[in-house]
């Protein structure tokens, strides 16, 4: 009766083990839809204010430089950078917040590799970043 009690819980344990890997590899799969939509974010709002997209009137006469025809698209165009930037930002502080909590409970697990998601997605933050400080000098 001990032994079944015994291999009972040892199953348990592999199952929650299990569950905690799976649960950690969805978290990881969320950053980098998170990231995703981000990035899309970010080239949209480029191209919005670039090219003055999704505006249903004629554009307003030309207003300051040939590099910012239409202050409402650039406007649109920036607030779309900014929201993919904090998108992305989120989602990456929340994933380390989770991961610090995961490996403090699980430890580390070496069939997971190197961690690219959080990297990549610092690397989308800091192309937002960059895009935003162009367009805002741009619509100067």
């Amino acid at each position: 009766m001990a032994d079944d009690d015994a291999q009972v819980l040892e199953t348990l344990r592999q199952m929650a083990a299990q569950q905690a890997r799976v649960c950690y590899m969805n978290v990881d799969r969320t950053l980098a839809t998170w990231t995703r939509t981000a990035l899309t974010l970010i080239v949209f709002g480029t191209v919005v204010d670039r090219y003055g997209l999704l505006l249903l009137r004629p554009a307003f006469a030309h207003l300051g430089t040939r590099l910012a025809p239409n202050p409402v698209s650039s406007a649109g165009g920036i607030f779309l950078v900014a929201i993919g930037v904090f998108i992305v930002v989120t989602a990456a502080i929340r994933h380390q917040a989770y991961k610090t909590t995961w490996l403090r409970t699980h430890g580390r697990d070496a069939s997971f590799g190197p961690w690219l998601a959080f990297p990549f997605a610092v690397m989308v933050a800091v192309l937002g970043v960059v895009v935003l400080a162009l367009l805002f000098v741009f619509t100067q």
